[in-house]
């Protein structure tokens, strides 16, 4: 059996996950998308991942990864209640130096925005200069120049964030 590229990039968040502490398991599969159930000592979580392969904007200084959601990805974040983390992958050429995104499902929202004709929506993580502590996210209703997220790039301190505040 020949493995997929999404094979690699679903298979770094799983890693980094157990590395972290959680036990993941696979709830549904495809090359698009992937919803994972995620277990710990504190507490449980159901994991929507995504990926991008390579950043739409690559320079020395600064990274940027699109994340598009067509209308069946969008209703399905919003009928599926039960979701309450979102996971980017933000690839790289050859994989190494590639980073992983932690949203809220609240986050998420606010990236989303909710008065949009468009049925369409997206997230962008950008990761400025090398070294930097946090990604930047804004989206279709979060616009970067207003009010963008700030995301904790350091991915234990990030899932210690999930285990302190409601989602």
């Amino acid at each position: 059996m020949a493995l997929a590229k999404a094979d690699f990039y679903y298979g770094a968040l799983l890693s980094q996950l157990v590395n972290s502490g959680f036990a993941p398991a696979i709830i549904e599969r495809g090359d698009t998308r992937r919803i994972y159930s995620l277990s710990n000592d504190f507490s449980d979580f159901k994991v929507y991942a995504k990926y991008v392969a390579k950043p739409s904007l690559n320079h020395s200084e600064r990274k940027r990864w699109d994340f598009q959601f067509n209308t069946e990805e969008v209703n399905t974040i919003l009928e599926d209640i039960t979701i309450n983390m979102f996971a980017f992958i933000c690839g790289v050429r050859n994989f190494k130096g590639s980073e992983i995104c932690f949203l809220s499902k609240k986050q998420l929202y606010e990236c989303f925005g909710k008065n949009f004709t468009s049925p369409n929506r997206r997230v962008t993580v950008l990761l400025d200069k090398k070294g930097s502590w946090n990604f930047t996210v804004y989206g279709t209703g979060l616009e970067l120049k207003e009010n963008p997220l700030k995301i904790i790039r350091n991915v234990d301190k990030r899932l210690q964030e999930f285990m302190e505040v409601p989602i």
